[in-house]
């Protein structure tokens, strides 16, 4: 995505906000998959990811609004976008590159010891076109909102790029594990919110009913 600027310019820079609150998401544990649109053009979202009555029926959904988590994420790695740039050298004014938009930004973890028919199934997501839901280890959901200072509605942040990896074979000292990584979009985390679940534990409490 290339840099959009204004053009003419507001009449003076935009405020900044500014907060005593620090925002900070913790381990991402499990991710929560789903298809960022149900159906057509309709996105999904959720109106109150705090609350364990509105991921209910998701999980048990049978249509474009299903959603399903990973196991366990381990030595989960973040690797945000580098600028993307033009020039330098007797190509640019002064040699300075001129930035022209950010790489997307990479998300790499391990899943330990799994049986291999959850990996088949998650394997399956990768013609899928999802969004993730990030569960960090106090068992909040990092997610996107409509607005960062009012939010009414949520989404799963769009991925692509997944990739399962097939089993490797840890042997004597390390066990075995199955890799797993997607790509955030660039200027991904704009909308970027933590929420706080009141009346669950989004890390162990959200549970796929038992057909």
């Amino acid at each position: 995505m290339t840099l959009l600027c204004n053009c003419p310019l507001d009449a003076a820079l935009n405020d900044i906000p500014l907060s005593e609150c620090l925002e900070d998401l913790g381990q991402v544990q499990k991710a929560v998959l789903q298809r960022v649109f149900s159906t057509g053009g309709t996105k999904n979202t959720i109106a109150d990811p705090t609350a364990q009555a509105d991921w209910t029926p998701l999980l048990a959904a049978a249509d474009g609004t299903k959603v399903v988590q990973t196991p366990y994420l381990n030595e989960p790695v973040t690797e945000p976008g580098a600028a993307r740039t033009y020039g330098g050298g007797n190509a640019t004014l002064g040699g300075i590159e001129i930035a022209i938009g950010r790489e997307p930004t990479s998300f790499n973890a391990s899943i330990l010891r799994s049986p291999q028919n959850t990996i088949a199934a998650l394997k399956n997501l990768q013609c899928e076109n999802v969004g993730v839901y990030l569960i960090d280890e106090h068992g909040r959901i990092g997610c996107l909102a409509d607005d960062i200072d009012t939010p009414t509605t949520y989404y799963p942040i769009p991925v692509s790029g997944l990739f399962v990896g097939d089993k490797n074979l840890g042997g004597l000292e390390t066990p075995d594990m199955n890799a797993i990584m997607w790509k955030f979009f660039p200027n991904w985390s704009d909308k970027f919110v933590v929420v706080t679940p009141t009346d669950f534990n989004a890390l162990t409490d959200l549970v796929t009913p038992i057909s």
